[in-house]
């Protein structure tokens, strides 16, 4: 790749970013928020690009990690909270949790792949001795103060129930269960915790993004509490389908 490509790269890139700001900006302020609908911000068309490719032959096979973290408030967030594909990518992704109480989940709908904005992909990070946390509420589904059982709940980039990957580090160096072994919550007493991290990861073919838009990604369990990012899918006037 040339010097001038990438830095025209990297300028979208930004540019990107920014829309994203700004949509979530306008938002907060109560507007609608573009979710991949029919019609496209002028904003984003702004940043169309044009790189030959198509559903058969992706423009580029990418796996966008996303990590469970906590901001300065304590507050569970994704790590990055944006990411920016171009229509045509073909993605991946890999999540990666060490919650010491909490289950999560990556929960995305498939409206970037041509589906309906209620059909979700998913994945859950939940593990035996994890809790739904404080914003499921007792009566309510997925309220459960320690889960058992292997995880549940994940659907494939069609939408489709399937069986979850979710993996446990072997942990067992360091005092813990092992990779089969139970995590346990009741062990955390903020501010100071005996609880060791219960290390999940889960991978889950995404496919190739087809419709160019910005769409919201949450945690199950804590998207009242504000975990949740966004994936931009900038347009470009190479792909075909």
């Amino acid at each position: 790749m040339s010097q001038s490509q990438t830095a025209s790269s990297t300028g979208r890139t930004a540019l990107a970013l920014g829309v994203v700001a700004l949509i979530i900006g306008a938002s907060a302020l109560g507007y609608a928020v573009y979710l991949g609908l029919s019609q496209l911000p002028s904003e984003l068309s702004a940043v169309t690009v044009n790189v030959p490719c198509s559903t058969s032959q992706p423009c580029a096979n990418k796996t966008i990690r996303v990590d469970w973290t906590l901001d300065d408030s304590g507050q569970d967030r994704f790590n990055p909270q944006y990411a920016t594909v171009i229509q045509g990518d073909n993605l991946t992704i890999m999540f990666i949790t060490n919650d010491t109480t909490d289950a999560h989940t990556f929960t995305l709908n498939l409206g970037l792949r041509g589906f309906s904005s209620s059909t979700l992909f998913q994945l859950n990070n939940s593990w035996t001795g994890l809790s739904s946390g404080d914003f499921i509420l007792p009566g309510t589904p997925g309220y459960n103060l320690n889960f058992t059982g292997k995880p549940d709940g994940c659907t494939d980039n069609n939408g489709g129930a399937v069986a979850c990957n979710t993996q446990k580090m072997d942990d067992t160096a360091n005092g813990g269960t092992g990779p089969s072994g139970a995590c346990n919550n009741t062990l955390e007493n903020p501010p100071t915790s005996s609880a060791p991290p219960c290390d999940l990861w889960s991978i889950g073919y995404l496919g190739v993004v087809t419709v160019p838009g910005v769409y919201e990604f949450h945690c199950f369990y804590h998207q009242k509490g504000g975990m949740i990012g966004y994936i931009t899918v900038l347009p470009n006037k190479g792909f075909s389908t």
